[in-house]
C-alpha cells in the first residue's frame, strides 16, 4: 500500500492548480489520532537537509529533512513536503494575491515535483496511520521530519517519519482562507 500511495503523490502534486483540487485534501481542524500525536517531537532534531538535497543524497536509514507542508492526504498521516528554497505563491511576489498559496500553482508541475517529497507516518506494518488530522500542523508550516528515506522502482522518494517538529508557521495575508 505504501508504494501505491507514494506513486500517487507526485501525480496529485503535478495536477494541482491555483484554487483547484489535486486529489488530496487540506488539513482539517479535527484532532489527530493518539498514534500520530505521539510522533510530534518536543525538541528540534537539529541540522536538517533540504528536500532537494535529501533526494540528491538518495536513500538513507536515518535523515532529518526540512521543508514546508504543501498538501495532505485526507484520513491518513501523510503529506507532501516542499523544499523551502521554492517560494510558495505570494511569498516573494506580494501582489500575486493567490488565495491558495500552499498549492505552488505559480510554479511549473515539473518544478513542484522536483522540489517535493512524500512523507508518511506509518504503523508497524508499514501502512500510513489513519487519522482525521495532523497534530497542530497546517499547510505552509515549516517542519523538520526525522525518518527513513526510500526510493521505489518508479523513482519516487518517500520519507517514513519517526517524528515531526514544527519549526515555524508563516504569517499570511487576510484574504487567504485556510481550507476546512
Amino acid at each position: 500500500m505504501t508504494r501505491k500511495l507514494s506513486f500517487l503523490f507526485p501525480l496529485a502534486l503535478s495536477l494541482a492548480a491555483c484554487g483547484g483540487t489535486s486529489g488530496t485534501e487540506m488539513i482539517t481542524p479535527a484532532k489527530a489520532s493518539p498514534d500520530v500525536v505521539a510522533r510530534v517531537l518536543a525538541a528540534d532534531p537539529g541540522a536538517a537537509a533540504s528536500v532537494k538535497n535529501a533526494k540528491e543524497d538518495g536513500p538513507q536509514d536515518r535523515v532529518v529533512v526540512h521543508g514546508r507542508i504543501c498538501s495532505t492526504v485526507k484520513g491518513l498521516a501523510a503529506f507532501t513536503l516542499m523544499d523551502t528554497a521554492l517560494p510558495y505563491c505570494g511569498e516573494t511576489n506580494k501582489e500575486d494575491k493567490c488565495k491558495t498559496p500552499w498549492d505552488y500553482c505559480c510554479e511549473k508541475p515539473e518544478t513542484r515535483t522536483a522540489n517535493a517529497l512524500n512523507v508518511e507516518l506509518c504503523d508497524a506494518d508499514g501502512r500510513p496511520l489513519a487519522t482525521p488530522a495532523l497534530p497542530d500542523l497546517r499547510l505552509l508550516d515549516e517542519v523538520k521530519v526525522v525518518g527513513k528515506l526510500t526510493k521505489d522502482e518508479h523513482g519516487n522518494f518517500t520519507l517514513t517519519a519517526e517524528g515531526v517538529f514544527r519549526v515555524a508557521r508563516p504569517e499570511i495575508p487576510d484574504y487567504v482562507r485556510w481550507p476546512q
